[in-house]
């Protein structure tokens, strides 16, 4: 059986976006080769065991990932970028007939270009380098450079997959690869079975979810605000992020006290939240106009109505649906239009929207592409 080496920053236990991808791809990948999973561990959270088994087929190797802050942009990249390192070095001395490597973590990009040998795949996730601010002559000419480090390091890959029509123009335009595989984010099937069974309750008060990473893209403020001149809401944010803290204790400053805050939430408890939502709301500023937010995807395989607050890519998928409403990012008087609309309806739930997500979106079904590419490369 051929062996496949497949390197990220993110596993289980990690519970993110980009873990779910991954584990979605390495569980079709199982199914025909012998999967390596090389990664770091949660930050501050060692790993005992260097090597655990995650199935019969799939080993994990962990890198030791310390604790620091990762609120600050540049203390967050230098370590992003020693840990980056280590998982590249770490796969060489884990044979292996294919890497693949997958970022939102952009410095495993060139890591892997400088220490890594034989066959690679290379799965984009997200643009990181393209959503740095330029606001400075320093912040220009550091995102030149790390754009020009991106482009040459992705020359080097055999294979380069990215998850909408905007990445796959610019792998186009930019590293001059014509092949480019898009490999859509979507849900796993299991977790669409039990969204799509969902049925519209109506709270005695009206309420909006927010579910995802609270961090500077997402701006959260947002809704915080919109919350504070709207009283007869309630507003559950579920999740944590680099702007968790900061935003729990802006709304206890204020007396926001319809906003109430969960952090973390295993996956087997949050249909508990969609149960109850009247509304799910998902925003994105507007740098990250190339990005599409993975919780999308299970926001309408609920059915519910959803308010999105972005543009470019998430947008155009918003549009595709009904139910929905979009609008402008980082506007809480435009959020307030929008969320009072809703309250004067019954919830309704679109049948709709589940079709498009079970047709389009499903991630064992996505990942079935990258099991294609290795077999190219294996051959």
């Amino acid at each position: 059986m051929k062996t496949v080496n497949f390197l990220t920053y993110y596993f289980v236990p990690e519970n993110t976006a980009a873990t779910n991808r991954v584990v979605a791809m390495v569980k079709e990948l199982e199914k025909k080769y012998k999967v390596n999973v090389i990664c770091a561990t949660e930050k501050g959270k060692a790993q005992r065991n260097s090597k655990v088994k995650f199935t019969d087929n799939v080993d994990i190797y962990y890198v030791d990932q310390r604790m620091y802050n990762g609120e600050k942009f540049y203390t967050r990249a230098l370590h992003e970028l020693w840990y980056a390192g280590k998982i590249a070095l770490k796969s060489n001395r884990v044979k292996s007939d294919v890497k693949i490597t997958t970022a939102p973590s952009m410095f495993l990009i060139p890591m892997v270009t400088m220490f890594v040998r034989g066959k690679k795949i290379i799965d984009i996730r997200d643009l990181v380098w393209d959503y740095m601010s330029a606001s400075s002559m320093f912040s220009k000419v550091l995102k030149f450079n790390i754009s020009s480090l991106m482009k040459q390091s992705l020359k080097t890959f055999d294979f380069v997959s990215v998850t909408n029509d905007h990445e796959v123009e610019w792998v186009k335009s930019n590293v001059g690869k014509n092949d480019v595989a898009k490999i859509t984010n979507g849900i796993e099937e299991q977790n669409f079975l039990e969204l799509s069974a969902l049925s519209a309750v109506q709270n005695e008060k009206f309420t909006i979810t927010y579910v995802g990473n609270v961090g500077i893209a997402q701006n959260i403020e947002t809704l915080i605000n919109a919350a504070k001149n709207l009283k007869d809401i309630q507003v559950n944010i579920v999740g944590e992020g680099n702007r968790y803290k900061y935003l729990k204790a802006y709304a206890k400053k204020n007396q926001i006290s319809n906003v109430e805050f969960f952090g973390k939430v295993p996956r087997d408890k949050m249909i508990d939240f969609y149960n109850s939502s009247s509304l799910l709301f998902a925003q994105l500023d507007e740098k990250f106009k190339a990005a599409m937010p993975s919780k999308l995807y299970e926001y309408a395989s609920t059915g519910l109505p959803i308010i999105y607050a972005g543009l470019g890519e998430a947008r155009n998928f918003v549009d595709k649906l009904e139910n929905c409403t979009a609008i402008n990012p980082n506007d809480s008087k435009l959020l307030e239009v929008a969320i009072s609309k809703y309250m004067d309806k019954d919830i309704q739930v679109s049948q709709k929207n589940r079709e498009f997500i079970q047709k389009n979106f499903i991630r064992e079904t996505q990942s079935l592409k990258l099991v294609d590419l290795v077999d190219t490369l294996v051959k």
